[in-house]
């Protein structure tokens, strides 16, 4: 059995391991395009921070690959798929014929048509090589302006602050981290960044881009308020790698490429995992185990994928976030229970619905945060513990001796 998997990151990884659970003696090569071996792509800020070194990035040790037998093609892009023949066309003009196919591509940073921008006037801040760009500029007094305030316009700032350079955010929302903060979180996350001499401009976005002398950007806004800056950096989401299967008879894109319940594409022996899937988000544990589910049910097995609920933890500066399910939710068809204290801008938020948790929202005291996520995930009835949600004494030993018995035994 020939095994190939596009892409060279957390889900590829991870489906090489799948791969091994079922089939020690099939083939496996990886088609990667950057020219670097697997990383954990949340290390990047904090490798830019200086707090983790080039040694400590690889999401596995560089072993693993010979351990599982599996060859690493680095620097190279595959072109174009042709699923009769089953072989994948590289970069370089290799053909590779394959028996089961992985597309792990992920995405790549969304940057909109701007006047006057172009490839040498900003960065984005998605992978390693984004920040090995950056280090080389970003230092001690100089200016930024951030496109976006989401966890990755959020991450760039905290590691541009931490090297010493001032930086301004350009958020074409009403507020921070739309998707997963409410007002009331956001207007407390803004008041924090504020206090940290970050500047935020919400509302607003990116106009014009003009170079200066010595280098330097005149950015105009849509606002028409204009600013000087150093430094620019584009981080405004992020666009599926789909090139490879757009326009085959069988597949369905529709922003990602959408799978079966066991991560297969349509084409015959075709699976998909990681950011390139419609609907996953950008993180991490979803496309680890998606990536698990694709590389075993590539080598034999039939396992099904259970979407996971959304769930984010984020960092910066001291300020710490952990938002699950519907954590931005407002409005009558919600009960919602809260806790807010904004000297020390604490923020505790659950959102029910239909007796069940659907979202919580954790500002800085992120305590029993593993339990309510295992109510929102069992969909467990939280009626009878809801004035008890919130309350300090609150634990395992809360819900009913049942519930709390059976999850001991698992």
């Amino acid at each position: 059995m020939k095994y190939v998997l596009i892409g060279n990151s957390v889900a590829a990884v991870n489906a090489v391991a799948g791969i091994r659970e079922y089939d020690n003696e099939g083939s496996i090569t990886i088609v990667a395009a950057e020219n670097h071996y697997a990383y954990g792509r949340p290390l990047i800020s904090y490798w830019l921070e200086g707090r983790v070194p080039n040694a400590a990035m690889p999401y596995r040790p560089q072993e693993f690959y010979a351990q599982n037998n599996a060859s690493v093609l680095l620097g190279r892009r595959a072109i174009k798929l042709d699923p009769v023949a089953r072989e994948v066309s590289l970069d370089d003009g290799t053909g590779l014929p394959y028996d089961r196919l992985l597309v792990a591509t992920g995405g790549r940073p969304f940057v909109p048509p701007i006047k006057g921008l172009t490839p040498d006037n900003y960065f984005t801040f998605v992978n390693y090589d984004d920040v090995r760009r950056l280090e080389a500029v970003a230092t001690p007094g100089r200016e930024a302006v951030i496109l976006g305030a989401g966890p990755t316009g959020l991450k760039a700032m905290e590691s541009l602050v931490q090297r010493g350079v001032q930086v301004t955010l350009a958020e074409l929302a009403d507020r921070i981290w739309a998707p997963a903060l409410d007002p009331e979180a956001a207007a407390l996350v803004a008041g924090f960044l504020q206090d940290q001499g970050v500047k935020l401009y919400l509302n607003d976005t990116l106009a014009s881009v003009r170079g200066m002398a010595g280098g330097r950007l005149e950015l105009q806004l849509q606002s028409g308020r204009e600013m000087t800056a150093d430094i620019l950096v584009i981080a405004i989401g992020v666009r599926p790698n789909v090139e490879l299967l757009e326009g085959l008879p069988g597949v369905t894109i529709n922003r990602g490429i959408m799978v079966g319940p066991d991560l297969s594409t349509g084409l015959p022996g075709v699976y998909a995992a990681g950011d390139v899937v419609a609907g996953n988000p950008p993180l991490l544990p979803h496309a680890a185990i998606q990536g698990k589910i694709a590389g075993r049910n590539m080598a034999g097995a039939s396992e099904t994928y259970q979407p996971l609920s959304p769930y984010n933890a984020l960092g910066f500066l001291g300020l710490h976030i952990i938002s699950m399910g519907n954590s931005a939710a407002t409005g009558d068809e919600y009960d919602i229970l809260k806790e807010i204290d904004p000297v020390t801008r604490i923020y505790r938020k659950l959102v029910i619905k239909d007796k069940h948790l659907v979202g919580a929202l954790f500002l800085n005291k992120l305590d029993r945060a593993g339990l309510y996520r295992r109510l929102l995930e069992e969909g467990t009835d939280v009626t009878p513990l809801q004035d008890e949600l919130l309350q300090p004494h609150f634990g395992l030993l809360s819900l009913p001796e049942e519930v709390w018995q059976q999850w001991l035994v698992e």
